[in-house]
């Protein structure tokens, strides 16, 4: 797993890390994809797909933090924003989705934010 902070120069409220997790996600009740993230904040994280997601589609998320087998953080997420080659936001980037997280409990954030500190 590959981990960095963003620079400072990202227009973010939360602390973002590259950090690259993998992710089983699905879009209302189709069929369970594998893909991984590319970074991660307490507010979302990116995940790189080509999937043909549109803003505001509610993807079901399930993956763990490194080292925390036993607890799977699962959350539903908005897609934010769309990164694919005839859409390309960031080109830096991969082909993919940024995901804002829209239910997450108060143990998957707690768990997200003791990553996000540790590291």
């Amino acid at each position: 797993m590959q981990l960095h902070k963003e620079s400072n120069s990202e227009r973010r409220s939360n602390v973002r890390l590259r950090a690259e997790i993998r992710v089983s996600y699905s879009e209302h009740q189709s069929k369970l994809l594998i893909g991984y993230s590319l970074d991660l904040s307490t507010g979302g994280i990116f995940l790189i797909t080509t999937c043909p997601f549109d803003v505001d589609d509610i993807v079901k998320l399930r993956f763990y933090m490194p080292g925390e087998v036993e607890k799977a953080v699962s959350c539903n997420a908005r897609v934010a924003w769309i990164n694919y080659q005839d859409k390309w936001l960031k080109p830096e980037s991969p082909t993919g989705v940024g995901l804002q997280f829209v239910n997450l409990a108060p143990k998957d954030l707690c768990t997200i934010v003791k990553f996000l500190e540790a590291e």
